[in-house]
């Protein structure tokens, strides 16, 4: 062995950043979970750590090549909706108001679809 390596002629692997899109294929950009401060794009998290029960601090980079942006963001928790079931005493967690607590109801359409069909309908 002459310690030369060898690779096989074949071509490289891409793997293309994806962005997420929403129903219907818009870009998630109002909705993304990071936004960039200087241009509104939607933005990757590069790495994460826990700082502490309350906080994570984020790394970003915005995905508008012609922006660039990398940045530091931090996660901070706020309140609680529903306090769940596993007791820590050892943290406080701070509940929210019951009348700030947001109620998820369904979404009723102004007129009804003449092109929908009912699946109740004989």
């Amino acid at each position: 062995m002459s310690g030369e390596g060898h690779l096989a002629p074949r071509p490289m692997i891409s793997a293309p950043l994806q962005m997420r899109l929403r129903s219907g294929g818009k870009p998630a950009k109002d909705s993304a979970f990071i936004t960039c401060p200087k241009c509104e794009e939607p933005c990757f998290i590069r790495r994460s750590e826990r700082i502490t029960e309350k906080v994570k601090h984020l790394e970003a980079h915005c995905t508008n090549t012609g922006c660039g942006h990398t940045f530091a963001a931090q996660v901070v928790f706020v309140h609680s909706y529903s306090p769940g079931l596993i007791d820590r005493p050892d943290l406080d967690l701070p509940v929210c108001p019951r009348d700030q607590v947001p109620h998820v109801t369904a979404r009723r359409a102004e007129e009804e679809d003449p092109a929908q069909i009912s699946m109740f309908s004989g």
